[in-house]
Parts: C-alpha cells; sequence; structure tokens
C-alpha cells in the first residue's frame, strides 16, 4: 500500500521460481480516472472522433463484435509526477524555442526580402503588407515570453472484443516523430490482473501505465505511480534479480499487489477512501502480509475509521500488516500514525549497522556498533504504548520507476526498513507454511518480538528500537517450538 509500482522496474517482471512478481495494479485514488462513457461508432473509412476531437484511426485486426467505441481523454500531466513533468517540460521548451525560433529566422527573411524589394515611402496596400510582416514577426518574438505548456492530451478509446475489455491509447501528442503513438500502433491492454501487461506512454517520458475498466467500460483507470517511493519499496522487500543476485530483495519468492493510496491531485497525499479500497483489495487477494511505508502524525492514537477497518483485516482475514514508525525522531513519543500507533500494526523503526554507515553515507568514523537512525521516530505513544515494535535495516539501494532513466537509487527512512522487516517476515511465512505451522499475526508477532536481537543494553532505548534487530532465522525456530506448545 503505497505510491504505485512500476511494473516495468528492473527486478520486478519474475520471482525466484518464475512465476510473475507483480499480480495486480490498482489506483485506489481515482486520480488516473477516465470518463469513457460516450459511444462512437467507426466510418466508412474505419475512423472515430475522439473525445478530444481528434480523428483516429481504428487498427482493423482488433476484434469488436458491437463495433460500439468507447472514448475518453485525459491531460497527461494529470498522471504524471511533479518532477517528470518538469523534465518534460524542458525537454518540449527546448524543441518549441527551435521550432519558434526557425519561424522567427523565417519571418525576419520575409521582411528584409519585402523591404528590399519595395522602396519607401509605400502605397497604402504595400505599407499594409508591411506592417502584417512586421507583426508577424513581433507575435513570434512575443509569444516566446508567454509560453505555457499544459501538456499534451491522451485519447483513450475502449471495447469489448468479446471476451475481455481492451484498452487503446493515441499518445501522438507525446511523441518527437510525426506518424508515432498512433491509436491504431497501440498494443492494446487489459485488466492489469489478467494478462499483467502494461503500456510506456512514449521515448520521452518513458513513464509506463496499466490500465483497468470498469463499470462495464464506462470508466477506465490509468495506474501510473506519484513517486518513486512504492517501486523502490517494492524492491527491498521482493526484487528478483537472476543475473545478480546480490541485488535481490529480501524475499525474491513473494509475490506482490500494488495498491497506490498516493494521489497526484493532492501532491501524492493519500485519502482515508484510496486507505479502503487498498484493504478491501489486500482482502480480495487474500494476501498474506501488508506493508504501508506511509504515515503522518495523529491526534488521537488506535482510533478512527481506517484503524477499525485494519482491525478487521488483522483479526478477522488474518493478514499480518506492518508498517513504518515514522522520520520525526530522535524526540519521544513521535512515532506516525498508523505504524506506530495502531496495535494491530506491526511498527518498523530505522537501523543502521557500521558497514552502511561506511558505505551508504560516506561516514569518515563510523559508529562502532549499529544503532537506530538519529531521526528514527521513538515512542511511547499518547496512550502509553512502545510505539516500536522492531528494527529493521533503514536503507537501501533499490530499483526505482523507468521514468527516472535510471535502474536503482540509494532511499534511507522507516519506509525502508518497513519493506525489509516485510520482507523477512514473508520468508517467515513461508517456511510456517512449509512446515505446517499455523500462521496468524498473532503468532509471527511473537516470534519476531521474542527473538528480536537487542540494539542497546540501555532500558530507555527500548522506546527507540522496539524489541530490537529483527532475526528471522530465530524467529523461526521459535515458532517451530511453539507448535509443540
Amino acid at each position: 500500500i503505497d505510491s504505485g509500482v512500476d511494473p516495468a522496474a528492473a527486478g520486478l517482471q519474475k520471482t525466484s521460481d518464475g512465476k510473475p512478481k507483480i499480480l495486480d495494479v490498482i489506483d485506489c485514488t481515482g486520480s488516473g480516472d477516465v470518463d469513457t462513457s460516450k459511444v462512437v461508432k467507426a466510418d466508412a473509412d474505419g475512423a472515430i472522433v475522439g473525445a478530444s476531437g481528434a480523428r483516429l484511426s481504428v487498427n482493423p485486426s482488433w476484434k469488436n463484435p458491437s463495433q460500439e467505441w468507447r472514448v475518453g481523454c485525459k491531460l497527461v500531466y494529470e498522471l504524471f509526477t511533479d518532477t517528470l513533468i518538469s523534465r518534460l517540460k524542458k525537454e518540449r521548451k527546448k524543441k518549441w524555442d527551435e521550432e519558434n525560433q526557425e519561424a522567427i529566422s523565417g519571418a525576419l527573411k520575409q521582411l528584409n526580402e519585402f523591404e528590399k524589394k519595395h522602396s519607401k515611402p509605400y502605397d497604402a496596400k504595400l505599407k499594409k503588407s508591411q506592417e502584417d510582416l512586421q507583426n508577424r514577426l513581433d507575435c513570434l518574438r512575443k509569444q516566446a515570453d508567454g509560453f505555457d505548456d499544459r501538456g499534451p492530451v491522451i485519447d483513450v478509446v475502449v471495447w469489448h472484443d468479446g471476451d475481455v475489455w481492451r484498452v487503446a491509447v493515441d499518445t501522438q501528442g507525446l511523441e518527437d516523430k510525426k506518424d508515432s503513438g498512433k491509436l491504431a500502433d497501440f498494443v492494446p491492454l487489459t485488466n492489469y490482473r489478467i494478462e499483467r501487461k502494461f503500456g510506456i506512454f512514449s521515448k520521452l517520458d518513458a513513464c509506463s501505465f496499466v490500465a483497468n475498466v470498469y463499470d462495464d467500460g464506462n470508466l477506465v483507470s490509468i495506474v501510473t505511480d506519484c513517486s518513486p517511493h512504492a517501486t523502490h519499496v517494492a524492491g527491498i522487500a521482493a526484487a528478483f534479480h537472476p543475473e545478480e543476485p546480490v541485488l535481490n530483495g529480501v524475499a525474491p519468492g513473494a509475490q506482490l499487489i500494488s495498491c497506490r493510496i498516493g494521489d497526484t491531485r493532492l501532491g501524492s497525499m493519500e485519502t482515508g477512501t484510496g486507505l479502503v479500497r487498498a484493504l478491501i483489495a489486500a482482502v480480495e487477494h487474500k494476501c498474506d502480509l501488508i506493508n504501508m511505508s506511509y504515515g503522518e502524525p495523529a491526534l488521537l492514537p488506535d482510533y478512527g475509521r481506517f484503524i477499525d477497518i485494519v482491525n478487521e483485516v488483522v483479526d478477522k482475514h488474518r493478514i499480518i500488516f506492518i508498517s513504518s514508525a515514522g522520520n520525526n525522531g530522535p524526540a519521544l513519543n513521535t512515532v506516525g500514525a498508523p505504524g506506530g500507533t495502531s496495535s494491530s500494526i506491526i511498527g518498523i523503526g530505522a537501523y543502521v549497522s557500521p558497514a552502511m554507515a561506511a558505505g551508504a553515507h560516506c561516514v569518515v568514523q563510523p559508529p562502532s556498533e549499529g544503532m537506530e537512525y538519529t531521526w528514527s521516530s521513538r515512542g511511547p505513544t499518547a496512550d502509553g504504548d512502545l510505539g516500536v515494535s522492531i528494527s529493521a535495516p533503514g536503507g537501501a539501494v533499490a530499483p526505482v520507476p523507468t521514468w527516472t532513466l535510471q535502474s536503482r537509487m540509494l532511499m534511507n527512512g522507516t519506509s525502508m526498513s518497513s519493506p525489509s522487516a516485510c520482507g523477512g517476515v514473508a520468508l517467515l511465512v513461508s517456511a510456517m507454511k512449509a512446515e505446517g505451522i499455523p500462521v496468524s499475526p498473532y503468532t509471527v508477532r511473537k516470534a519476531i518480538e521474542n527473538t528480536a536481537s537487542s540494539i542497546s543494553d540501555a532500558p530507555e532505548e527500548k522506546l527507540t528500537t522496539g524489541h530490537g534487530l529483527l532475526q528471522v532465522d530465530r524467529a523461526y525456530e521459535y515458532a517451530r517450538q511453539a507448535k509443540k506448545l
């Protein structure tokens, strides 16, 4: 449950035993929704008029028994992150400046040729022509100052091929080449969970997307990510790189469901509706674990509609819920919601080892022993709970989305320690299932908290590190012995 995982990112295609890595990609926010309730028919030439007003040629090989095409459109910048939009605007402005400068040069050449050909004073007709050429030149020079790129519009077309709903996207406005991005050249998509395929808008943005169709074709959800955060988190927990095993996540055999709760319209902030939809998806997919590296301060701990549903998910549906404790330390009582303030959620603090301090942070004199990051949030909670359950490594080099134009990067935070712990718990759950040990959120929590390795002997450090650093092997042995009780 995060900002949306990029299915095209490195290490997120297959599991270690050859299964699909990402089973479903869902936008729980509605920020990528496109209204496709308008129905049109193709003309004699096999073309339709899109929702943007553009004439679109339909690929004749596309199967559509009803011959009804549902159309919608979307400003593509509404689907992109601010970072990607900024890069695209620079690229598009550069290209536009070149074309505008060519137009200015052409207009200036026409004006000079006119003035050479006709000597002053001009008669009324020639004067009007000269003024027109001058005005054209002035207008071209002025429009460079008032350039405002609102982004291209993409047309979305939906139809039913007799088996499933299909989606095609026209992205000509994003492409540099005139004939690129045509609707007819697009490889149609269907709901990701059916075929697990994704598209890419253009080479310029390198942004992958997924399409999901709802409400009998009347709504299409274009799913992108609203930040590199979720892809990085997913990579820590479960990336699998067969060629470079050193880059693997903690549990390379785990499969993922991406539930995006970061709303592009709100700068990647979550909403209550998005959170509830994500929990529903987790239950529908029968997930074993939830990782949520999201959170903020809350007035009342362990309280609210979302917490009520989390309790139901954990108690009734037996899903283990792991979340980040927050990055607001080192003061006491800084744990964030929901990770550090909710009884049903296992809150994770961020640990740094001497090797991490030296390698990832280039610390000249790394600490002699591992410690909690200074910014990792501390307990207790306002109602007296410990706040932090356990700790896990709080930094990693992991995959990021393709639109960043790099394969991986370093990030730090309890957002990183949470999937590190979640990957470890995934290994534990996998082993417990293989050994026939009953799995529940309670047995797993007892196992990891009772076997965690103490990071500090000082009693007050319990509020910082929780029960200590996660030890998967010890937790597994504990679960085996507890089975006999």
